[in-house]
């Protein structure tokens, strides 16, 4: 029996992706279609979507698209591998979200009988609102650790800095520049040095970071720091490999 095949766009609907990140993946060299059909379309095999399951899953994780190639081709990417780290992620959300319900029911209730909740169970509810939809609790308190040893000038700085960065990738991707242009690069390297200097040079904070980018898109994710053209230019930056320029 002859196993289906799934051209770009049948593989972008049937698993919600968008048609340009499959070819993202294609010219990153982290998703390269098997087969080409006679008309020289991109045809999609089996293995080709196990491996695609991996590649989520692992972003999912919080890895960086380059750290998954390292693991794919090492054993990190094994599927049983993969599948164990990716439930033990998903029972911690769960946690997070039984936590985050047990206030939000408290909050409920208080409002019921005393028509106000007080601060500090609002000031509880929105933290477990942050740590279930973006980082794990020991993440969240980190990553606020640091903003508190930076103080809000520490902070607002680095703002400022992540936003001029932002706006001279976003006239680059503009203009069509090659990513391995060397000021492209140099953006690039600064870039990811603010982000790395804000996150206390966590790689956890780091990963979960900008696995929150991918999930919610950028200019949410950011607050409208990043645009969605400008992330997905940097990342063609990070592909290429500014830390070798």
């Amino acid at each position: 029996m002859t196993e289906r095949r799934w051209k770009i766009g049948e593989l972008a609907a049937a698993t919600g992706l968008t048609v340009r990140t499959l070819r993202h993946f294609h010219q990153i060299g982290l998703l390269c279609p098997a087969e080409r059909s006679a008309a020289g379309h991109r045809l999609y095999t089996g293995d080709d979507v196990r491996r695609l399951y991996r590649i989520l899953a692992l972003r999912e994780l919080g890895l960086s698209l380059g750290e998954i190639a390292d693991a794919l081709d090492g054993d990190g990417g094994d599927l049983r591998s993969v599948l164990a780290r990716q439930l033990e992620q998903v029972e911690r959300q769960v946690a997070l979200h039984s936590t985050l319900r047990r206030r939000l029911r408290s909050l409920a209730g208080n409002l019921s009988q005393a028509g106000e909740p007080s601060i500090d169970q609002l000031i509880h509810a929105m933290e477990a609102t942050m740590q279930a939809r973006n980082f794990t609790a020991e993440q969240f308190a980190r990553l606020r650790q640091r903003h508190e040893e930076a103080g809000q000038e520490g902070f607002a700085r680095w703002r400022q800095r992540m936003a001029e960065l932002a706006g001279r990738l976003d006239e680059h991707a503009g203009r069509a520049t090659d990513p391995a242009d060397p000021e492209v690069q140099r953006l690039a390297r600064e870039w990811s040095e603010t982000v790395v200097e804000m996150t206390g040079d966590d790689r956890g904070v780091l990963s979960a970071l900008y696995a929150k980018i991918d999930r919610q898109g950028a200019e949410t994710a950011t607050k409208g720091i990043l645009t969605t053209p400008a992330w997905e230019y940097l990342r063609r930056a990070f592909a290429v490999g500014f830390g070798r320029t």
